[in-house]
């Protein structure tokens, strides 16, 4: 027995293999697993609320890029409008000094044929000059000129501060200017 250790009654020692894990050494192993796994699931998670965030700010980009395209568009049209406003109101500076210089019948004449809008324009235009300029304004001598269903169809609307509120108020001055847009 001294020579064949082996042969002993007693029981074998076990030999620990290095390699091998002990069972502490496995548990640790398998929450390190578990752990890595519930990283990996946290990850993805992050990863679309990531995702989803980003296409929640394309898409605000985009409806933004839309507004912003809209101002700079209403910008523009603003601008259109002015520069028709400012010509138009220069065109009725111009009308309302030729009519106001211009033999009475001559202008009648010439403003009979004009839409009800345009006289009005030239009108008030008459008056805010002669009002300026200290002299009495020669409008309602011109309105007794004009046939009376004319005459009393002009007063009235004259008179009817919402009529400048109808669509189409004061295009035809700038009818000659209409010429089709390009965009």
């Amino acid at each position: 027995e001294e020579y064949l250790p082996f042969l002993k009654r007693q029981p074998s020692l076990v030999n620990q293999d290095l390699l091998s894990p002990t069972e502490l050494e496995k548990l640790e192993i398998q929450k390190a697993k578990e752990r890595l796994i519930d990283d990996t699931e946290e990850l993805n998670r992050l990863k679309q609320e990531l995702e989803m965030a980003k296409s929640s700010l394309a898409t605000d980009k985009e409806r933004l890029e839309e507004l912003k395209e809209g101002i700079q568009r209403k910008e523009r049209e603003m601008a259109e409008k002015l520069k028709r406003e400012s010509a138009r109101s220069e065109k009725v500076k111009v009308l309302a000094n030729k009519v106001a210089n211009m033999p009475p019948e001559s202008a009648r004449d010439m403003l009979l044929n004009w839409p009800d809008y345009d006289i009005i324009e030239v009108f008030e235009q008459m008056d805010k000059d002669a009002e300026e300029e200290g002299r009495p304004t020669i409008i309602t001598y011109l309105l007794t000129l004009f046939p009376a269903e004319r005459r009393s169809v002009i007063s009235n609307k004259c008179f009817d501060a919402s009529s400048k509120q109808v669509p189409g108020y004061g295009k035809s001055l700038d009818d000659e200017d209409n010429e089709p847009k390009s965009e």
